[in-house]
This record gives structure tokens, C-alpha cells and sequence, in this order.
């Protein structure tokens, strides 16, 4: 991807979530390598990275759990047409054992400064099960990765959209350990698109959907002062 923000916001506004995808055409090597580096650039909490992620690759498919794969993802056609579907999974537990460790470390790389960390270490220290929703937390970390493998994706001329599935149904399809969840959204479908971009549904304005200060209040004009 180039760099510059400009060509960022191009690239966020033009994008629209592929249905049809051709089903002869594979992701080459090199392009799907970019994909999935592209999450391993997003921030998570500890530096800890304990999303785990499931790629399926059309052509290696296997014949005999397949079935049960697509099914656990809805028994969507387009599921079926893209080159390579990615599932994204968190595992609390693994994460909870680790961080700690990891923290350690960033703050004797002197990557994390604790003068300037303020309660952070001391929550950490706690334990994620004190104050902190870990799932939820894990969970909302490995999408913003989702989403940059997305955008490396569109930017490299595919098609790509993110879908839902039956997370229980599918960590169990895919072999998962105890203690690993597959996130409900967390499926990327990518391919190459057939025909022209699809029409986009109308977005919320900026108004819509943030608040100034405190949870109800009008954002206003942003050069209020």
C-alpha cells in the first residue's frame, strides 16, 4: 500500500464487502503473504498476539470436513466461491498466562515507560480477571487486525468482506483447544470479485454516531471552542 493519508481515505471510501467471487481464480502466493502479515502491524495489549487464525484455502479443501466447515459458516454461496476464507480466534486463557511476562518485557526494552503508564501496570499486575471483560477485549483486538488483512486485500485488487458464522460449530469443524473461541465475525472471505463494485448502503454521519464529553451530548461543530 502506498503511504499517505490520502491514499488511506480512498481506499477506505472505496471499499465495499464482495458477494461474488470467481471461483477459478486463486490469491497468489505473495498477495496472500501480505494479507496476513498485515495484522501482525496492529497493536495488542501486552504485545501478547493471542489470536490464532485458520486459513482455507479453496483449493486444499478437504472433502470430507468442508461440509461441516460451511455449514458452521451460515451456508453462504460466496463463502464457498472465495479463494481463501480466514477465521480468526482468541484464547483468554493462553493470553492471561502470558501477558504479564510480556509487559515485562516491553517495560525493560523501555518500550512501555512506567512514569508515564499511570494505574496500566497496576492493572496488569492484578490480573485480567479483576476489571477487564478479557474476551471481549481479546476479541476487539484481533478485529482490528481482521480489518488491516481487509484493507491489504482490497488494496491488492480482491474482494473481500467479513461474515459471521456459528463460532461453537466451527471451532469445533476446525479443531480447535479448549479454551479457544472462535469470534462470531471474525471470517474473512477473499477472492476475486466478479463483475463491478456492488452498491454501498447508506452510512451514518459523523454526528450520528459520536458524542462531546459525555455519552448523549451533540459532538457539535469540531473547531468548537
Amino acid at each position: 500500500m502506498k503511504c499517505g493519508m490520502a491514499t488511506l481515505t480512498d481506499l477506505l471510501e472505496s471499499r465495499r464487502s464482495t458477494r461474488r467471487f470467481d471461483p477459478d481464480r486463486d490469491v497468489a502466493a505473495d498477495v496472500l503473504e501480505r494479507v496476513l502479515r498485515a495484522p501482525l502491524t496492529m497493536p495488542h495489549a501486552g504485545n501478547t498476539y493471542d489470536w490464532r487464525a485458520v486459513v482455507l484455502s479453496r483449493r486444499d479443501r478437504d472433502p470430507d470436513s468442508w461440509p461441516r466447515v460451511f455449514e458452521a459458516l451460515l451456508g453462504q454461496s460466496y463463502v464457498d466461491e472465495a479463494a481463501v476464507v480466514i477465521v480468526w480466534a482468541v484464547q483468554p486463557g493462553w493470553w492471561a498466562e502470558n501477558h504479564r511476562r510480556n509487559i515485562a518485557d516491553l517495560v525493560e526494552r523501555r518500550l512501555l515507560d512506567p512514569e508515564r503508564a499511570g494505574s496500566l501496570l497496576e492493572l496488569a499486575g492484578a490480573g485480567p480477571e479483576t476489571e477487564l471483560p478479557l474476551g471481549t477485549a481479546l476479541a476487539g483486538e484481533a478485529m482490528m487486525g481482521l480489518a488491516a488483512a481487509m484493507l491489504v486485500a482490497i488494496d491488492a485488487g480482491l474482494g473481500a468482506t467479513v461474515t459471521a458464522c456459528r463460532p461453537a460449530m466451527l471451532a469445533r469443524a476446525l479443531g480447535l483447544p479448549e479454551g479457544a473461541m472462535v469470534l462470531p465475525f471474525g471470517v474473512l472471505a477473499l477472492g476475486h470479485p466478479v463483475g463491478g463494485p456492488p452498491g454501498r448502503p447508506a452510512k451514518p454521519e459523523i454526528q450520528d454516531v459520536y458524542f462531546r464529553t459525555r455519552w448523549g451530548e451533540a459532538l457539535g461543530p469540531l473547531d468548537q471552542r
